[in-house]
């Protein structure tokens, strides 16, 4: 006799009576299992079985009773969000861990096994906590920044996309100590000219103070000394009537600095061979360190940072002796190794490096100096004096090109004068100078900071956070998880 074989219908009536504690119903010809919010098969009835079993499932299913129990014990509303998720939102993007790693299967059982909580997704964090912290960070800079009075810097990138990207810092001006650098805004610019910037700029200004700017309580504006950010500048004073803009001192120096590289090709073109040759050629590097283990490898430059490259002459100078053994040792087996043996040999290097080893490496060490925190405005503008007094002594056809180049960057710098005369009244070496500030303005400017530099930093997090394997972000969600991501509180020891 053929076996008979129940209806789809009927099979999915018994399961549901089989196992009442379950959490099973049925819809149409459907076992649906509300614990896990899927449907499970029926061919078999193993397989019913083999679902109950799983550890996800008994989660599930104690996870739907506790809260079917605190539902009907409690008056909580269930739209009132996690107080574990939003710490945890906040933890990993203060500590730049992707959200999507809570989807890392890994990852997630091991948070299972140590945290009573439920652990929640990534979108979730990313849809319904970000936006809060979001829009939370934004109140305590609010908070910290009061009613000013502020200084104000801004500058602009290109990212990995091709976009224009502004981003602006605020800090607050006092006479007791410098504050914290808050990052305000990160946006889209759809070109980079004066008028966008000026605009993003009193936007900006606008999220700050949001029931109206405050603009007599801007009183400082730093930048680079590109034009157009010479012209926003400008462009600000109108809004803005007691604001001073200073173009970074930091910058000024790099210019310096690449002024002087462009005056030595030949130890320039060392530098990058040198460069070239250890890079990605482990054979070398072992024959470096098995002949001088003491001595550190040639410096890396940074093209963008034109104080490394002093450094690298200094360090060429004090170890030529090492560079020019090592070079001999090497096979001739690039034309990284061949211009290197060539080069070595010059006479005019020699003389070149001690040149600029004597007269011009203190500049990559001021500009290192300028490029510190808390720093008070006299002790600021303390360095740019002493460094200037020194370019300004460089001896030769060179040193004239280094002063030139010095009295054109700063002479274009009028904010610089203005601060300067500030300082002085801060020091008491000046009585008799008058300015439209109130008594308590120009207390304020005591940690008025000269340098554009915690911008540069905030563009080092960008660049980090965007990185090859994070491209899918949103602009709107990226903006929002800079702006957690930056934010130092009070209370924040880093």
């Amino acid at each position: 006799m053929p076996k008979v074989v129940p209806k789809k219908r009927d099979l999915v009536m018994k399961y549901i009576q089989d196992f009442p504690d379950e959490m099973f119903r049925g819809d149409s010809n459907i076992l649906f299992c509300d614990a896990c919010n899927k449907a499970v098969s029926t061919s078999q009835r193993f397989q019913v079985t083999q679902h109950i079993g799983t550890a996800i499932h008994k989660e599930n299913k104690l996870g739907k009773t506790k809260k079917k129990q605190q539902f009907i014990t409690s008056c909580t509303s269930s739209s009132s969000k996690s107080t574990f998720n939003n710490d945890l939102c906040t933890a990993l993007i203060k500590a730049d861990i992707p959200l999507r790693k809570l989807d890392n299967l890994n990852f997630r059982q091991f948070l299972k096994k140590y945290i009573s909580s439920k652990i929640p997704d990534a979108s979730t964090l990313r849809k319904n906590y970000l936006p809060d912290l979001y829009e939370k960070t934004l109140n305590d800079i609010r908070k910290n920044i009061s009613n000013g009075p502020i200084w104000v810097s801004m500058d602009e990138t290109t990212d990995v996309e091709g976009r224009y990207i502004g981003n602006i810092i605020v800090g607050k001006l006092n006479s007791y100590c410098a504050s914290k650098p808050y990052l305000l805004n990160t946006e889209v610019l759809e070109k980079c000219n004066h008028s966008t910037v000026a605009r993003f700029v009193n936007d900006s200004l606008g999220i700050l103070w949001p029931n109206g700017i405050l603009h007599n309580k801007v009183l400082l504006f730093i930048s680079d000394a590109a034009p157009y950010m010479v012209k926003a500048g400008t462009a600000l004073n109108v809004f803005y009537p007691k604001l001073i803009h200073v173009t970074c001192l930091a910058h000024a120096f790099h210019r310096v600095a690449e002024t002087i590289r462009s005056e030595f090709p030949e130890v320039d073109f060392l530098i990058s061979t040198i460069k070239k040759l250890f890079l990605k050629a482990p054979s070398r590097v072992h024959i470096f360190k098995e002949n001088y283990p003491q001595t550190p490898l040639p410096p890396k430059t940074v093209i963008t940072r034109w104080g490394t490259w002093l450094q690298a002459a200094a360090y060429y100078c004090d170890n030529f002796s090492v560079i020019e053994d090592v070079i001999s040792k090497l096979e001739i087996d690039a034309v990284s190794v061949e211009n290197a043996k060539k080069l070595i040999k010059s006479t005019s290097l020699k003389n070149n490096l001690v040149y600029i080893s004597s007269n011009t490496t203190f500049l990559a060490n001021s500009i290192t100096k300028l490029e510190a925190q808390n720093l008070s405005l006299a002790d600021s503008l303390g360095i740019v004096s002493e460094t200037v007094k020194k370019l300004k002594e460089s001896p030769g056809q060179v040193g004239i090109k280094i002063k030139n180049k010095v009295e054109q960057v700063l002479s274009k710098n009028s904010g610089l004068k203005t601060v300067g005369a500030i300082a002085n009244i801060l020091n008491g070496s000046d009585t008799q100078t008058s300015f439209e500030f109130s008594l308590a303005d120009l207390g304020a400017f005591k940690f008025a900071p000269i340098t554009s530099v915690n911008v540069e930093r905030s563009f080092s997090r960008y660049k980090n956070i965007l990185r090859p394997n994070r491209r899918r972000f949103t602009f709107n969600n990226l903006k929002k998880y800079m702006i957690v991501h930056c934010f130092v509180d009070d209370e924040d020891p880093s």
